[in-house]
């Protein structure tokens, strides 16, 4: 874009919530922590409509010292509807994204900010061991920073630790509510065939929280794969390419071996890793048979 663009931007960081108070208390006191030179304000962004949300900001203890705003996005469900919201609302010239149950390190806005001098959007890797259980680590493998934010297609920023300009966020027109997952991977990939530059540091800013029960877990793990099937579908027309049906069968085969029937020492692999594989594979072959994914 033509507008020239500060080394120390005023900063909104946008936070989509629903129903997860408590752990968007942590958010915001990690956030009183930033390290940030320049001036920044947080939106939280209510997909829930909660009037107790809204009361609770109100009152909350940060609210000054975070300048905090509140939207109700309660009229559309959805992560991608939450944070266009919060954008439309947003005084900063840049946007910073995160999640309401997470925890960003103090240099999460600096580091982003540092990245997006070169950059239209940007994000970075996340951690997982310093927020979560053992049970939840060993059910949800987390992939090595230098592996984050790729894909067989494009490179793409997570939700959780997402910076855009405003200007470049609102000239693509937000984020995209059809998808109810991965609307942050299909934002970073249409942002890239839109001509906008995209980078990715793989330091690890944001605490990222993981499903420790197995209801949360299956589901989540079901709707990712069906969304990023979807969202590969969708994007072959623009050169993604196809899932090998190889691959699928291979990936079902080691599924098959490593059934919670086999003994965990054997197999190597915790019954809710299982699980998640398991609901993850399926969401991908439901979308995929819909979307026409595969091929040889």
């Amino acid at each position: 874009m033509s507008t020239p663009r500060s080394s120390a931007p005023s900063v909104t960081v946008v936070i989509p919530v629903k129903n997860a108070i408590a752990l968007l208390d942590l958010q915001l006191t990690a956030l009183a922590q930033q390290n940030y030179a320049g001036s920044f304000d947080v939106v939280v962004s209510d997909n829930g409509g909660s009037s107790e949300l809204r009361e609770h900001i109100a009152t909350h203890d940060l609210r000054c010292a975070l300048n905090i705003g509140y939207v109700d996005s309660s009229s559309h469900s959805g992560a991608a509807h939450a944070r266009n919201l919060g954008a439309e609302v947003a005084t900063g010239t840049f946007l910073a994204f995160c999640d309401a149950d997470d925890m960003v390190h103090p240099g999460w806005i600096t580091a982003l900010v540092a990245l997006a001098q070169n950059h239209d959007v940007v994000g970075t890797a996340v951690e997982t061991l310093s927020i979560n259980s053992a049970r939840a680590l060993s059910w949800t493998p987390t992939t090595r920073p230098d592996r984050q934010g790729k894909s067989a297609f494009l490179p793409f920023a997570i939700g959780a630790s997402l910076g855009c300009w405003a200007e470049v966020y609102r000239h693509l027109g937000g984020m995209d509510n059809a998808f109810t997952t991965s609307q942050d991977v299909e934002f970073s990939w249409r942002a890239q065939l839109s001509g906008f530059s995209f980078g990715f540091s793989n330091e690890e800013l944001v605490a990222y929280r993981l499903r420790d029960e197995y209801r949360p877990l299956v589901r989540q793990a079901y709707n990712l794969g069906y969304g990023f099937a979807k969202l590969q579908g969708i994007y072959r027309a623009q050169g993604c390419p196809p899932v090998s049906v190889k691959r699928v069968i291979y990936w079902w085969f080691l599924l098959l071996l490593g059934n919670p029937l086999v003994p965990s020492f054997i197999t190597k692999i915790s019954r809710g890793q299982w699980l998640r594989a398991v609901a993850a594979h399926s969401g991908e072959i439901r979308g995929g048979i819909q979307y026409r994914i595969f091929g040889w």
